[in-house]
């Protein structure tokens, strides 16, 4: 190969990535846009009664070199949530409101508990953030979180800052990635205020079935 040919090769590989990469970039949204794009999703999310779905979940942490990767099913109806982990091991949490408070408790082997400490707490605002999406609530309530909006070829991509201080101590952004009908959430990115990240993809959707 010619030095010249090789220099055009290296050229065009360069083209191939700077446009690869710009395609999957997140795309800041006009406050007009960003107006409508909200509007949108809630009217589309309002009519959106229950969800069944899988969910692979991956956690990156900074005290583990390996991620740690997990899979289950998800239900949605109402205020309840059940959130059935199937590998690598069996268990569920389940959210209910019970005289205006969400409990979280665990279901394995037969049993059910409370959950309580760190992994109830924050099981607690996992749960928040995704019937939040759901019901379009994450983007509407402004006294929880601090919306930008963003656009991913047809995808839309939320940005959630959290302001309540429960949630603040818990995560510092998260991002809610919406279909191309966006009346659903695709995948939901999670960056906790201790460095660690949670990523939350759905297959499989089935709404109000």
């Amino acid at each position: 190969m010619t030095m010249n040919m090789r220099k055009l090769t290296i050229l065009l590989m360069l083209i191939a990535l700077w446009f690869g990469g710009s395609a999957q970039s997140l795309k800041p949204a006009t406050p007009e846009q960003s107006k409508k794009m909200v509007e949108t999703i809630n009217k589309a999310t309002s009519a959106v009664k229950s969800i069944q779905c899988d969910f692979t979940q991956v956690r990156q942490s900074t005290m583990l070199k390996e991620k740690q990767t997990s899979k289950g099913k998800m239900s949605f109806s109402g205020k309840n949530l059940k959130w059935e982990y199937t590998e690598p091991n069996k268990f569920a949490l389940v959210v209910k409101e019970e005289n205006g408070q969400q409990q979280v408790y665990i279901q394995q082997d037969g049993k059910t508990k409370k959950a309580d400490g760190q992994s109830g707490q924050l099981f607690k605002g996992i749960a928040q953030i995704v019937m939040g999406s759901v019901t379009g609530t994450a983007l509407s309530n402004s006294g929880d979180f601090t919306v930008e909006m963003y656009t991913q070829g047809t995808q839309w991509v939320a940005k959630l800052t959290p302001k309540q201080p429960k949630l603040k101590k818990m995560f510092t952004s998260i991002h809610l990635y919406f279909n191309d009908k966006h009346n659903a959430v695709t995948k939901v990115e999670m960056k906790e205020a201790n460095g660690d990240m949670t990523t939350i993809t759905f297959t499989n959707m089935k709404l109000n079935s």
